[in-house]
């Protein structure tokens, strides 16, 4: 059945869920029924409207003035990361570094696949870093965050043809139009704090990742202490990987700084004001390798309450539990993760009325590559031919046929490579703002690794999936269906006074 029939025929039947029960006193039913009616929306609405996700693949990391972008599409749904035949349209712009789309095509998707290029001759034409974005009309109904977008270098074109080790870009970009908002240059240091679930609780011990920054938004490794209101140590911390890093801290109402020494000067930072009341949600991912260790925690200001956690990924539901939470003390139960697919998971923690209390995201499985490349040669010379082979096969080893997109690129002068259809699909996609290096969390599956990628998704932890809508809370509107072609939409006029003619 097709997307777009499924859609209109609003079907909402619940399959069955796994329900987990985690609590030690009696739950109401009025209650349960709540909770369970915010789950149900939630199955229901992924069921319903499974999102769409764009990948391409380019030719090159880096062009210069003249040169043609060659890129192949993958259109994807979220759930499987396989071709899907619901959009049939794809839409790819190419901006230039002041935000002006210089370039639109539309292309037929077929089979989930589709292909084009864009040659970079518009005038005029300034060196800088472009844009090429992409989506279906449909993946606009959840906002343009989901929009597939890549940044490249382009630069001027070099004085001698073919010297690729000249890299030159515009230094006067302000003569030409800026569509896009200046970036605001911050200070010497920056230090941004997250904490664990959303907020600090008033004496609840909370994880709080950390993200240190240089005035230009680069990471950078700095150490320090928390201090209190006579400026005793209560905690301290240390970067561990890209200016990111985790402490441990019980909050109060008193004002606490975070002070850091980095080159050799000392700066104080305020961290977040700590909710009188509330709830803190741990999530651990990393130390038991089959489950996911979950801790619900209130203060004494806190009145019990019966709350829900749900788990989904790719947008779908996956697990749901009902807890009570009656005492000061920590709460905490684990729920299996061998059921989840690779990629972010994301974690709620809700009450009867709907309300996100706390969340988490967290990265599940290890990704499984399918294809080994190997050359006739170790190195080559200029003009030299090139000899690949491919040997595609499946996660037990065994041989598997797909279709392929190949770029060929000389490795000496490339601009380095940091993303790829891993790193897109299964994480970029899901987290918000600029990663420097997203293929460097895969490169090994050890503790550093992991614990790096564990801090990045406290810190860049956006929902990709709004909870509002999905539960039910708030209505959502759908204003397009996935395209079968290209659509056009209007009304028949007369030609004297352009009045519109009735019922057409």
């Amino acid at each position: 059945m097709s997307l777009r029939k499924f859609i209109r025929r609003g079907i909402g039947l619940l399959g069955f869920l796994w329900f987990v029960s985690v609590y030690a006193y009696p739950i109401p039913d009025s209650i349960a029924v709540r909770l369970q009616g915010f789950v149900s929306a939630l199955e229901q609405f992924g069921k319903a409207l499974p999102q769409e996700k764009v990948y391409l693949h380019f030719d090159n990391t880096g062009y210069y003035q003249g040169d043609q972008i060659w890129f192949q599409c993958y259109v994807v749904p979220s759930e499987f990361n396989r071709p899907t035949a619901w959009s049939k349209t794809l839409y790819v712009e190419l901006l230039n570094p002041g935000g002006e789309i210089v370039s639109r095509q539309i292309l037929p998707i077929r089979n989930g696949r589709c292909q084009g290029n864009f040659t970079l001759t518009h005038l005029p034409f300034y060196s800088g870093f472009y844009e090429v974005r992409a989506y279906t009309k449909y993946m606009l109904n959840f906002g343009e965050a989901t929009v597939f977008s890549r940044i490249f270098p382009v630069f001027d074109k070099p004085d001698s043809e073919g010297d690729y080790t000249q890299k030159e870009i515009c230094r006067h970009p302000g003569k030409y139009p800026q569509k896009r908002e200046k970036t605001r240059k911050e200070k010497k240091l920056n230090l941004r704090f997250y904490p664990e679930g959303g907020t600090l609780i008033r004496d609840v011990p909370v994880r709080v990742a950390f993200e240190a920054t240089d005035a230009f938004g680069n990471p950078v490794d700095v150490s320090g202490c928390i201090l209190n209101k006579e400026k005793e140590v209560v905690s301290t911390f240390r970067t561990s990987h890209e200016g990111k890093g985790v402490f441990t801290y019980v909050a109060d109402t008193e004002e606490v700084k975070a002070e850091v020494v980095w080159r050799d000067k000392k700066y104080r930072f305020s961290l977040p004001e700590a909710e009188e009341q509330g709830f803190a949600f741990s999530v651990d991912n990393l130390s038991i390798p089959d489950s996911l260790a979950i801790t619900v925690q209130k203060n004494h200001f806190t009145a019990a309450q019966v709350l829900g956690v749900a788990v989904m990924s790719r947008g779908k539901l996956y697990n749901f539990c009902m807890l009570t939470v009656k005492r000061n003390q920590p709460f905490s139960f684990r729920l299996d993760k061998k059921n989840l697919p690779v990629g972010v998971s994301q974690l709620v923690l809700f009450d009867k009325a709907g309300q996100v209390l706390a969340d988490r995201l967290v990265f599940v499985g290890k990704p499984d590559t399918l294809s080994l490349v190997r050359t006739d040669k170790e190195q080559y010379l200029p003009h030299d031919s090139i000899g690949i082979s491919f040997e595609v096969n499946d996660p037990q080893g065994q041989s598997a046929q797909t279709l392929l997109s190949v770029s060929v690129r000389d490795g000496r002068e490339e601009v380095e490579s940091r993303h790829s259809m891993l790193t897109d699909l299964l994480l970029m996609s899901e987290i918000k703002g600029y990663v420097r290096r997203p293929s460097w969390y895969f490169e090994s599956d050890d503790t550093l690794h992991r614990r790096a990628l564990d801090e990045l998704l406290m810190v860049q932890g956006w929902r990709r999936y709004e909870w509002k809508h999905w539960a039910g809370v708030e209505p959502f509107e759908l204003k397009y269906l996935p395209e079968q072609g290209i659509e056009l939409h209007g009304q028949v006029v007369s030609m004297v006074r352009s009045k519109p003619r009735p019922d057409v």
